[in-house]
């Protein structure tokens, strides 16, 4: 397994996330530059601590649902810098979520098992947050469990922090849909920037498909199931959803793949002009290479995401919102409408 190890202070990597987060667009300056892989190297040294949880996530979560979607991805620049703008005090450093992985299982009562397991298992590393979205959905209408640990070992990646999130099927087409909806609108609608009457949409939906697994709705949101589909159908008329969803939907249909025996990481890359979603794999052992064409990419302003998951077969359904793909959600939503 590829090991990229840090090879910046912390200090130093807090002063290149400062930097770029609070610079224009244009980063081409020398400085700017190697800010830029001051943040490649530390987002890449999360590899191989996040392969690590993501193993053992994979092995729980297909005990529980043989079919779950299990998945890992290094944070996007773009995602990265949005952060720390939102969040000013925040730290590069510190930031929890740079490398995370995802189980999506098919009920909440499955989310819950998968979460007590992957608690009671001797990992070696320090849980030191355990968020529920599902009891406490945010008012965005995310959904969802995490578990942030901090890695701990004896060599160059003891400290660093790794997501692991679970969530059941609905929640995770819900998430998707967000995403989608967020590409064709240019909009970070996951980070509840954007229109305001698509943000209150997907909070609508959110707590009606938390009302159809058991649980709370989302703040501000009706919980009578009658009062609550009613504004659902009304903002869905209002945005014309299903329609401009499956609109989008059919941009991306097509799959190009560079063929590569063994592959574990898959860098995707979307592109709409061609309706097509350009995958590059690569060996396990090739984490560095393949952070380092990320970082070349993001910086030619291409739409990409580093990911690994257990097949290529599994890459379209861990991450559908590369293929603008909400078919799942608006099955759900047809429901209502």
């Amino acid at each position: 397994m590829d090991r990229t190890p840090p090879r910046y202070s912390r200090g130093r990597i807090n002063r290149a996330g400062k930097a770029l987060a609070t610079a224009d667009r244009d980063r081409s300056s020398p400085e700017l530059r190697e800010d830029m892989r001051v943040l490649n190297n530390w987002r890449a040294a999360h590899g191989f601590p996040l392969s690590a949880l993501h193993d053992r996530l994979r092995a729980e979560a297909t005990n529980i649902a043989a079919d779950a979607v299990v998945s890992q991805r290094l944070k996007t620049t773009p995602s990265t810098l949005s952060k720390l703008r939102r969040f000013p005090r925040m730290q590069l450093a510190r930031m929890q979520d740079l490398g995370g992985c995802r189980a999506a299982v098919h009920t909440i009562e499955q989310v819950r098992e998968l979460r007590d397991a992957y608690l009671a298992l001797d990992l070696g590393h320090k849980l030191i947050r355990n968020i529920d979205y599902i009891d406490r959905p945010k008012p965005s209408g995310y959904r969802g469990v995490h578990l942030i640990y901090r890695y701990q070992s004896d060599d160059a990646f003891n400290g660093l922090v790794i997501e692991v999130q679970m969530r059941s099927r609905l929640q995770h087409a819900w998430a998707t849909a967000v995403e989608t909806a967020g590409a064709f609108l240019h909009h970070a609608l996951k980070f509840s920037e954007g229109e305001q009457e698509w943000l209150r949409f997907f909070a609508l939906a959110s707590s009606a498909l938390a009302l159809k697994e058991g649980s709370p709705t989302v703040p501000d949101t009706p919980s009578r199931e009658s009062t609550l589909h009613r504004e659902v159908r009304e903002y869905a008329t209002r945005l014309n959803v299903v329609a401009r969803m499956r609109e989008y939907g059919q941009l991306i249909r097509n799959m190009s793949t560079f063929k590569r025996i063994g592959a574990y990481y898959f860098l995707l890359e979307r592109r709409p002009a061609e309706g097509m979603t350009l995958i590059i794999p690569y060996e396990r052992d090739e984490l560095e290479e393949a952070s380092a064409d990320y970082l070349a990419f993001e910086e030619e302003g291409r739409d990409v995401v580093l990911v690994s998951t257990d097949s290529l077969e599994d890459v379209r359904r861990a991450y559908p919102n590369y293929w603008l793909d909400a078919r799942l959600f608006l099955r759900e939503m047809q429901g209502i409408l």
